[in-house]
């Protein structure tokens, strides 16, 4: 495949705060080696303007369809979270690679069998978790790894995001899907909170291995998920992460002005993130006189996130760089999340290694 393009289809439009921008890149030639194949989601109509928008010839009146198709090399799997098991595994079975909208899946225990079919059938199994492909975070990275700020000490990463966001598809009101347990799994903490279980591994590079958590509903007590949650996680080299994530913020919140925020304290500075304002990172420490601001504009404020994660993909796909966010990287996040969980109705320390 190195010479040729990938024919890359959608499987699911349930995720649509991920896929349609994904769409825009790959329908104006921005991933100039990423073709269209084709599009499946139950919702007929939906699939049908989804080609209509983006230039898909093809439209699925079947899942099997899409699993046999010779002309599918990939797929961008944006189901809800509890069809990923069957969904990815299909892919693997029929040798289709696959990007994988968050979360991996509902359970740890589906999870590692998704892991074990992508293995087992040499296929790329590599998660969207656009965090890592802001440039922000790609900084705040880099700063880590160049000793600015000493080594890590405590991280804490946060937002609060309102249930009116949460939507099943662009042009509806209702979160559908996002709080049923059985498609979702989970609620509000779940939500963000999966983005940051994966990027505390990648800002920090250590591992976690205990969990102390509290999760509730607050303020959204008709639904039968929770809608905030808090946790403490600690790292094998010793820092401590705090992680809040939620669905009970004020509703004017739109996406780009909502309140995440990260702050990463080491032993000689400190970097703060929040990349929906002006300047999007701060940074003190050894070399800094004071503060050194940084900041982006246009697509490289957000969106460029969506392109970055694609040209991954096809870097990975086609053998010039190795996977560097893996199923095994989703089995990760999700097993922070997991355990704050249980922690959270035990009342007690989840042991995570």
């Amino acid at each position: 495949m190195a010479g040729e393009k990938i024919r890359v289809a959608v499987l699911g439009l349930h995720n649509h705060y991920h896929i349609y921008p994904m769409a825009h890149y790959i329908s104006q030639g921005a991933v100039p080696e990423m073709v269209w194949a084709g599009v499946y989601d139950e919702r007929l109509k939906q699939a049908e303007a989804f080609a209509d928008t983006y230039g898909l010839a093809k439209v699925y009146r079947t899942r099997e369809e899409l699993f046999s198709d010779p002309d599918v090399d990939a797929v961008l799997v944006m189901s809800d979270t509890g069809a990923h098991e069957q969904d990815v595994i299909a892919c693997a079975k029929n040798g289709k690679h696959v990007l994988l909208d968050k979360p991996i899946s509902i359970t740890t225990e589906q999870a590692e069998r998704m892991v074990e079919a992508a293995d087992k059938a040499k296929v790329v199994l590599m998660m969207a978790y656009l965090i890592r492909y802001l440039p922000p975070y790609i900084k705040a990275r880099q700063l880590i790894e160049q000793g600015v700020i000493g080594k890590p000490l405590t991280m804490k990463i946060s937002i609060r995001c309102p249930l009116a966001f949460i939507t099943d598809s662009p042009d509806v009101k209702e979160p559908g899907w996002y709080v049923d347990p059985k498609r979702g799994g989970y609620g509000g903490f779940n939500d963000h909170g999966i983005h940051y279980t994966d990027i505390m591994r990648y800002l920090l590079g250590s591992e976690p291995v205990s969990v102390f958590g509290k999760v509730a509903k607050l303020k959204h007590q008709e639904l039968e998920v929770d809608d905030y949650g808090v946790c403490v996680v600690t790292m094998d080299q010793g820092e401590i992460v705090t992680i809040e994530s939620t669905w009970h913020a004020p509703g004017w919140y739109a996406p780009m002005t909502s309140q995440e925020e990260c702050l990463i304290v080491g032993a000689q500075g400190e970097i703060q993130l929040h990349y929906q304002k002006s300047p999007q990172l701060a940074v003190s420490g050894n070399g800094i006189e004071g503060r050194q601001y940084f900041d982006w504009q246009g697509d490289d404020r957000y969106e460029i996130c969506y392109q970055n994660c694609l040209f991954d993909f096809v870097d990975v796909v086609k053998g010039r760089k190795p996977l560097s966010v893996s199923g095994h990287d989703g089995l990760k996040a999700l097993r922070v999340i997991e355990g704050a969980y249980q922690s959270s109705e035990s009342g007690r320390l989840v042991q995570l290694s």
